[in-house]
């Protein structure tokens, strides 16, 4: 690889501007930490599991690595924006199946049972990959037909 091309391949991967990527980066950690809060307090208060609410998360995570995408920040920000929520309540459900005795076999897009992380894995590489995607070709349009 040439010089041009490693630094091509460096701003795919960490963006061209700091700033939205430590937004990103702060926000992916934010919602990574709010999902699990929630899915504990949800699980403390009700003994239920809200896949809904945990999925609009997962959505918004989505939605803000499109923006994030298109405001310049790299791939590694958009993938912590989708990963972030979607591992958040992941990871509760993961401590609390350890520490019980049984627990079911996780459905698709389920964050409670046996094999649930392994399932979202290729889900959130998608979900990541295609928001990166949009963001930056609807960036590049934009700086094709003057908007940005």
């Amino acid at each position: 690889m040439d010089l041009n091309s490693n630094a091509t391949l460096r701003r795919a991967l960490l963006g061209s501007q700091s700033s939205p990527r430590r937004l990103g980066a702060a926000a992916g950690a934010g919602l990574f930490g709010a999902t699990g809060l929630f899915a504990f307090g949800s699980h403390a208060a009700f003994d239920a599991i809200p896949e809904a609410v945990l999925l609009l998360f997962v959505l918004l995570g989505t939605l803000l690595a499109v923006g994030a995408a298109y405001a310049g920040s790299g791939l590694l920000v958009s993938a912590g924006l989708v990963v972030g929520p979607a591992y958040g309540p992941l990871t509760f459900y993961a401590w609390l199946i350890s520490t019980r005795e049984a627990a079911p076999v996780a459905f698709v897009l389920s964050f409670y049972g046996h094999g649930a992380p392994a399932l979202w894995a290729p889900v959130a590489a998608v979900l990541a990959a295609a928001s990166y995607a949009i963001g930056a070709l609807a960036r590049r349009f934009g700086d094709r037909l003057g908007l940005r």
